[in-house]
């Protein structure tokens, strides 16, 4: 092993895997994967109408997104189309 390589042992605090998100006809996340150890900072640069904020609106469960997963410490988090409710 290098020392540029990394062993990841402890589950993931936020994992967002193949994520889409669209508006309409416009498609903002396409496929969007992310994935976040406790203690660690991140930070989302892009230009203005990237998807940062649409991004942030999905983790924190204010947008439903049309694909993909986020599991945040351990649990699935969307919209529960069964139950009707988040």
């Amino acid at each position: 092993m290098t020392q540029s390589q990394t062993v990841i042992t402890e589950p993931a605090l936020l994992s967002i895997e193949g994520l889409h998100k669209s508006y309409g006809a416009v498609e903002v996340l396409k496929g969007v994967d992310l994935r976040m150890q406790k203690g660690n900072v991140v930070t989302l640069i892009g230009s203005s109408g990237s998807g940062k904020t649409t991004l942030l609106r999905c983790v924190n469960m204010l947008e439903e997104f049309q694909g993909g997963q986020i599991v945040l410490d351990g649990e699935s988090i969307g919209y529960d189309e069964v139950n009707g409710k988040r």
